[in-house]
């Protein structure tokens, strides 16, 4: 019986060993990418250091070459995309230089000049930051130095001023431009910590002030100055709260189906116990007219604001039993929040002497607030309306006592109070006033 005879010679690789050898080949190719990958990052990494340290000694050695009093206390920024006079470096770096006055020896703010009185400023601190873009991580390169001035460059009886600007987060706010005012004047820009720092004053009364254009103090103040006196040999320190304004967009409401008029010239008072009175009034000239209104320029305050219709003390709805300012609004740096005031109504009757109603008529009615009641100013409203066929319509007010009349009403004035209720608004509840024409 004969064998076939066994073949010795190579079949080849199976399909599951050639799919395990390009398993095993792709992630050794993996693997050894990722490492080319992190050696070209680290030497493009060291490469940008080893620049950067350059840019920083380069920057260093020209501030040490410059006269003391050149040195300018502030920031100063040279991108390489942007070249000013005197700022040129290559791309992609940016060179950001911070000259701050400091004092050996002492303890220092947060702004870091010396605390308490009589502490010689001995030195300019300068830091030189380099960054580059996709810096992954990777510390930017910062060097310092310290600069003396020479013998008799300063009056050491000159006094100083420190400005320290926060935001509404307490957080500091860099890069605002602070302007003293007096017998000398300068100008500085807030560092990282939030401080300008103004030395060797003579001594006098300064303003500082903060211009910063839609930014405002804790008062909604633009711009926001505050007073200080410079004395010799000491360091007067000033506190800005100072952020981005923000905005109440209100919307000014009558009672449900009165289909009230709204008169001209009706006020809003805004509330927070951070004010410095808790309320604020702004008239309809700085807020617009008619039933959508702007409230600007506002602290944006982290608690909000309460707001109303109305400037005198009675118009306030918490100061009357029952009546209530409604929600807090909150409010955003730089944003428009929307809010709701309302207001209350009156119908007014005209007639004549007789009792006649005057029907169908144009009339111009004044509604003027009951005097010494807190307003911060005379409140006479106006409105333009037409009478119904029974000689009536309805005016919104805001709550207080008024008195009404028409244009062609007699001397005597009809008054009204208006009041907060649990209810109100409810037409049914709308009082009704006459208004008797002569």
């Amino acid at each position: 019986m004969l064998r076939r005879p066994v073949r010795q010679g190579q079949d080849g690789y199976s399909m599951v060993e050639l799919l395990v050898a390009i398993t095993v080949f792709a992630l050794v190719f993996a693997a050894v990418s990722v490492g080319i990958g992190r050696a070209l990052d680290l030497t493009r990494s060291n490469r940008n250091r080893s620049a950067g340290a350059y840019l920083a000694a380069r920057q260093l050695e020209e501030v040490r070459s410059t006269p003391f009093a050149d040195v300018a206390v502030g920031r100063t920024t040279c991108v390489f995309s942007a070249p000013t006079t005197g700022c040129s470096v290559p791309s992609p770096y940016t060179v950001v230089q911070e000259v701050a006055w400091t004092s050996p020896g002492s303890t220092s703010t947060s702004c870091g000049v010396p605390s308490g009185s009589g502490a010689a400023l001995a030195y300019k601190r300068v830091t030189v930051t380099v960054t580059w873009p996709d810096m992954a991580g990777v510390d930017p390169v910062t060097s310092q130095t310290l600069l003396t001035p020479p013998g008799g460059t300063y009056d050491p009886n000159d006094g100083h001023v420190v400005v320290q600007v926060f935001d509404r987060n307490a957080l500091p706010l860099a890069g605002q431009t602070v302007t003293v005012s007096g017998p000398e004047a300068a100008s500085v820009a807030t560092d990282a910590d939030g401080c300008a720092f103004f030395a060797y004053l003579d001594p006098g009364t300064y303003t500082a002030s903060l211009a910063t254009s839609g930014y405002v103090d804790r008062q909604g103040n633009q711009p926001a100055t505050q007073t200080v006196g410079v004395v010799a040999t000491q360091i007067a320190r000033l506190q800005f709260d100072y952020d981005r304004a923000a905005t109440l967009a209100v919307t000014v409401a009558v009672p449900a189906g009165s289909n009230a008029v709204i008169p001209s010239g009706i006020p809003l008072t805004v509330a927070n116990n951070q004010l410095t009175v808790g309320t604020k009034s702004f008239q309809e000239s700085s807020t617009g007219s008619g039933t959508a209104r702007s409230v600007t320029p506002l602290f944006p305050y982290l608690s909000g604001y309460q707001v109303w219709a109305g400037d005198c003390a009675d118009a306030d709805p918490a100061a009357h039993s029952g009546g209530s300012r409604g929600a807090t609004v909150a409010t955003t740096p730089g944003a428009s929040s929307p809010a709701t005031v309302n207001l209350d109504a009156v119908e007014v009757l005209v007639t004549r002497l007789s009792g006649t109603p005057v029907a169908n008529s144009n009339v111009t009615v004044q509604a003027t607030h009951a005097a010494d009641s807190g307003c911060a100013s005379g409140e006479t409203l106006t409105a333009s309306t037409r009478t119904d066929a029974t000689g009536r319509f309805r005016l919104a007010l805001p709550y207080g006592t008024w008195s009404i009349r028409t244009t062609t009403s007699g001397p005597t004035r009809t008054g009204i109070s208006i009041l907060p209720t649990p209810l109100d608004p409810v037409v049914s509840l709308i009082p009704t006033l006459v208004v008797v024409v002569v």
